[in-house]
């Protein structure tokens, strides 16, 4: 499903089965082709990464095998699992156009609850699935994706976000 709203082209993307097959796209096939299709620049936030976003995560180290810049702000990293860690944390010695950044505030209730992938900031994906299988798969979790001038500005709030005193740049 897609509308326009001013001069943003809004498609919707979903997980799950109950709303699979009502040509509504799913998630993971749009990310996949805002991935494939990525020139310059990915930005990603992520409050959880796990071992069902595998496929994810080489989709993105394809992407940096191109040359395209990945900046990840994650949240709380030293939580995330720790093959997820170990993955995250070759493909930032590997690659020195991979910003790798935890966001780990001081209070324990405060967190990075989107998800979000930004691609040339000219699309956006912003919705509720987290990167694991549940998330991409299983659960009925809901997404749009947004081609035009709204999706630079979630690139530049992404950009503030990197810039915030709660993240900070993992050294590896």
């Amino acid at each position: 499903m897609m509308t326009r709203t001013g001069a943003n082209r809004v498609t919707i993307v979903v997980t799950g089965l109950a709303w699979m097959g009502r040509g509504i796209r799913s998630v993971e096939s749009a990310i996949e082709d805002m991935l494939t299709n990525a020139s310059d620049e990915i930005q990603v936030a992520a409050y959880t990464i796990t071992g069902g976003a595998k496929e994810f995560l080489q989709l993105l180290q394809n992407c940096l095998c191109r040359g395209v810049r990945v900046t990840l702000i994650v949240n709380r990293l030293a939580t995330q699992p720790k093959e997820i860690q170990a993955v995250i944390k070759d493909m930032a010695q590997r690659f020195h156009h991979f910003i790798l950044l935890d966001f780990n505030p001081k209070r324990a209730a405060e967190d990075l609850h989107a998800k979000i992938v930004v691609v040339d900031r000219s699309t956006a994906l912003v919705g509720s699935p987290n990167l694991s299988w549940r998330g991409l798969v299983l659960n009925h979790e809901l997404a749009v994706v947004i081609t035009g001038p709204s999706a630079a500005k979630i690139g530049s709030l992404l950009d503030a976000l990197g810039r915030d005193p709660r993240t900070s740049v993992v050294e590896v």
